[in-house]
């Protein structure tokens, strides 16, 4: 029978602790973002699906004023007590034109309670998937939420935040 050598499993510990801590702390970056949109849903040839487009304008830490585009599917589900369907893509672009940060977006919607025919609440999973400029090669997680204002029966406005982090290569790394 071996014995244990507490100091060996207490050393080993440690530097994976630390390996842990340095590779979390040089590895990604948070980014945040809060944006006021318009969008639209138009009709598909399939019943119940639209193509829903959306676009806007986003503070984006740490890129600062940004123009925002998404092109997402919307499935209307036959059971209106079911949550819409929504998956696409997002692009922020800055100010200057110098750096975007894109992304996959799967998240559902469903009519606010209060009032379920004008007030729509929403939320994305988001997957950064690249860019380019300081965030060329971004990756990382991220979640959307807000809330819609139907102004028609297929456009609106929207509010949202946006938290998640990217890579550090994402942040001009190499």
């Amino acid at each position: 029978m071996k014995k244990l050598n507490l100091f060996k499993h207490f050393g080993l510990a440690l530097s994976c602790a630390a390996l842990v801590l340095i590779s979390n702390a040089a590895g990604a970056a948070e980014i945040h973002a809060n944006a006021g949109t318009t969008f639209d849903l138009i009709p598909t040839a399939e019943p119940g699906v639209f193509t829903h487009t959306v676009d806007g304008i986003a503070q984006v830490s740490p890129i600062g004023n940004c123009k925002v585009h998404m092109d997402v599917v919307a499935r209307f589900p036959a059971d209106p007590t079911q949550p819409i369907a929504l998956s696409g893509s997002l692009t922020f672009t800055s100010a200057d034109g110098m750096t975007t940060l894109n992304g996959t977006v799967v998240g559902g919607a469903t009519g606010d309670p209060a009032n379920p025919q004008e007030f729509a609440n929403f939320h994305y999973r988001i997957r950064f998937t690249g860019g380019t400029g300081e965030l060329e090669g971004a990756r990382g997680p991220g979640v959307i939420k807000g809330a819609g204002l139907f102004t028609s029966s297929s456009s609106g406005k929207s509010t949202w935040t946006l938290r998640g982090s990217v890579s550090e290569k994402g942040r001009g790394g190499k």
